[in-house]
């Protein structure tokens, strides 16, 4: 686990809010396999008060996800 500072320089985000977008570092993106079963899904959006709407679909698509299944 990344201590608050490390989370900042790797994401460019705050611990609380790190989103799977626009992030500092070229990092992979998982995603759980319960997630498909959902038609929109709501990540955090850079701070830890602000999040966004977004069709599950289409978060694969943006962050090429790589789904796994966290309960394995």
């Amino acid at each position: 686990m990344l201590d608050r500072e490390e989370v900042l320089a790797v994401t460019g985000h705050s611990t609380g809010g790190v989103c799977p977008f626009r992030l500092l570092s070229l990092l992979p993106v998982y995603c759980d396999i319960s997630l498909r079963r959902f038609k929109e899904v709501v990540p955090a959006a850079g701070s830890g008060n602000a999040a966004l709407r977004i069709a599950t679909e289409r978060l694969d698509e943006l962050t090429s996800a790589i789904w796994v299944d966290v309960c394995r």
